[in-house]
Formats: structure tokens, sequence, C-alpha cells
């Protein structure tokens, strides 16, 4: 193929729509995933925090957020996220009281998942993973059903 072959030209741009970044693969971000009756977060998402063994989540219901803060394993309210610092793996945390008042509170279907990427943010000298649920990816399976909205 020549550049011959290529003709610059005037282009309309009516009828295109934008393509969501959330569509593609972005494995190398942070991730939560909520279940009816289970969260999971990804590697990137051990890693953000630099491998810690334990966090507290801080749930805004208004916003539709929620905080990961790491903490020591002997602070009150303390999730232990990974067994292993050393050698971290995603895992499903069973925690049906509490996925099931969120998609109670934010009218979620049960029979999907949903998910969102992660990004730093910095309270005082604090470093935490802020994950926003307004717009999450929703999972049928294997299958991205739709955008939520």
């Amino acid at each position: 193929m020549s550049s011959d072959d290529f003709i610059v030209s005037d282009i309309n741009l009516d009828g295109f729509q934008v393509v969501r970044g959330q569509y593609f693969s972005r494995g190398s971000e942070p991730c939560l995933t909520l279940w009816e009756s289970a969260v999971s977060f990804n590697i990137p998402a051990f890693a953000a925090l630099n491998n810690c063994e334990a966090v507290q989540l801080m749930v805004n219901l208004a916003t539709r957020c929620i905080l990961v803060k790491p903490v020591s394993s002997r602070e009150t309210d303390a999730i232990n996220w990974i067994s292993d610092p050393t050698n971290p793996k995603t895992r499903k945390m069973e925690c049906t009281m509490f996925t099931r008042r969120l998609f109670n509170e934010w009218g979620w279907d049960r029979e999907q998942r949903y998910r969102v990427n992660g990004k730093l943010v910095k309270y005082g000298k604090n470093l935490m993973l802020l994950f926003d649920f307004t717009s999450p990816e929703v999972w049928k399976g294997m299958k991205l059903v739709r955008e939520y909205e």
C-alpha cells in the first residue's frame, strides 16, 4: 500500500459517538467489584496501597463512593484483605449484609455485579483508593450487560 492509497478529505462527524474507556481492559488499574454477597479487589488495588495487609472501608451512600484506607490489622474495623502481603491474590470476600444494603440503597439488580476502577487520593499524609459507583460497569456472568444509568 502506498501513500497514494490514502486520500485526505473532509469528514462529517454527525452520528459518531465517543467509545467510553470503560469498555476497554485496564488491567493495570485498581478495581473493585461488588456482588450481592461479596466484594473483590484486583491485584493492582493491593499494589496501589503498597500491599498493606489490612484496610478500612468507608462508604458514602449519597455519592455512591467507597473509600479504601490502609490500616494496621489491629485497628478497629480493619479488614484483612490479603492473607500474604508478599504474594497478594485477588479474592472474593463474603460480606452479605454490607453488599445487600448497598444493592438495596442504590437500587441494583442482585443478579448482576458492578465494577469500577479506582483512583489514588490523598487525605493529609494518607494515600487511599476511591471507587466511584455512580456509573459502574454492569456484568452478568462474564458478559458486560450495559452501562448503568
